[in-house]
């Protein structure tokens, strides 16, 4: 028996440490990893909103700011069609540069492929064709096209001019035809899809309005004067916005 007894209380003392170890010990550690893990975890999103914090100050800061940006965004792409202020825009324009509008149209709108999102809902960004015929000399033309792309609060971009001349007894006054788009902001019923679909009050699609010269501040002359046979065209790329 006294032969046993060390014995006993070896196996005694490797089970007692056994049962400290895997009951005791371990779960500790294992909720000491927790614990770090967590903290860890805390200081990341502590970080997080710290950051989150120093940029609604500096919004807070610049309020005044980001609103004037924002009214302005507004004006350069508004939130509907906006036709007949833009028809009035150009007409300002071409008053000041001494030409005459005489044919003014603007087109269905039509989605701008791969345009950002706008972060609302249901609205996409779209372009609505326009063209417009105007009549006066070549650097009054040239100023035009100069106050549409500065001086105009709305985005507008030009992509073909086309000049020609007018008869010889109006030389050197010029016939100039420019294609382009203006843009908006529209509520559409499918975020998908090739063309938009402006949605009015009642929730049903309705056709984009189209201004021109007759129903606006000018008024296309009954008779077009036709180009002398020797008359040149000359057609440009550009833009303006």
């Amino acid at each position: 028996m006294t032969r046993r007894a060390p014995l006993l209380a070896a196996v005694a003392a490797i089970l007692l440490t056994a049962a400290w170890w895997y009951f005791l010990y371990q779960p500790k550690r294992v909720e000491q990893a927790d614990l770090i893990e967590q903290t860890a975890q805390l200081e990341d999103e502590r970080g997080q909103l710290q950051s989150q914090i120093a940029v609604l100050r500096e919004v807070e800061e610049n309020e005044a700011d980001y609103r004037s940006m924002l009214v302005r965004l507004r004006e350069y792409i508004p939130d509907d069609p906006g036709q007949p202020e833009a028809l009035e825009a150009l007409q300002q324009a071409a008053d000041a540069s001494g030409v005459e509008i005489a044919q003014m149209t603007f087109e269905d709108p039509e989605l701008v492929e791969e345009a950002p999102e706008t972060n609302e809902e249901l609205t996409a960004l779209a372009r609505i064709p326009m063209q417009m015929t105007v009549s006066g000399g070549y650097f009054q033309v040239v100023d035009l096209l100069r106050r549409i792309e500065v001086d105009l609060a709305r985005a507008v971009k030009v992509s073909t001019v086309t000049m020609a001349e007018e008869t010889e007894q109006s030389f050197p006054d010029l016939t100039v035809t420019a294609a382009g788009h203006i843009f908006s902001v529209l509520p559409v019923l499918e975020a998908g899809g090739e063309s938009v679909e402006v949605v009015g009050p009642d929730g049903e699609p309705v056709e984009a309005a189209t201004e021109n010269a007759s129903e606006g501040a000018t008024e296309a002359p009954t008779e077009q004067a036709s180009p002398a046979p020797e008359a040149a065209d000359t057609s440009a790329e550009g833009g303006a916005q």
